[in-house]
């Protein structure tokens, strides 16, 4: 299953996954079981080689929103993300991936997407002060119904890298 965020959650809660990964939050619903990885995710502000973005050096975050930004937007987001620009939304990453290779404006992928899914089709990472960023990651699971005994070993190999 693909989900992103609040989605991830929600479909633990439903039982209609065993396991999620998602960026570290604070606090989680009582039901929720999580634990935070020993591994970091990267993420970078991408656009694709043939936007004009992608010729540009020095950019500053604020010049950004002079342009289409890509944002990731869940199927059950509760607050509505603010943009200070044009904006187009999808509900994953990946589809995400697909506008940015398009052309469609710049947006936030982790880096490890982009190397996997778009090397035939390049996108160019955009050299903007404080990215790429490092974000952590949380391993979820729903305490009423854990893991069997795949779910758990996917669990504790996970937990050591």
């Amino acid at each position: 299953m693909i989900g992103e965020n609040d989605d991830v959650i929600d479909l633990l809660q439903k039982g209609r996954a065993q396991i999620g990964l998602i960026e570290a939050r604070d606090d989680y619903p009582t039901n929720i079981g999580a634990t935070r990885l020993p591994v970091q995710s990267w993420m970078g502000v991408y656009v694709a080689t043939t936007h004009p973005l992608a010729s540009q050096t020095n950019l500053q975050w604020e010049q950004l929103h002079t342009w289409r930004e890509l944002r990731l937007n869940t199927y059950l987001e509760s607050n509505a993300n603010i943009t200070r620009g044009p904006a187009w939304s999808a509900p994953n990453y990946l589809l995400l991936l697909s506008m940015a290779v398009q052309g469609f404006g710049w947006c936030v992928l982790p880096c490890a997407l982009v190397e996997e899914f778009a090397a035939e089709k390049p996108l160019a990472q955009l050299d903007v002060p404080g990215w790429p960023r490092a974000i952590a990651i949380d391993l979820l699971w729903n305490k009423k119904t854990p893991p069997g005994t795949a779910g758990n070993w996917l669990r504790y190999h996970l937990q050591q890298k």
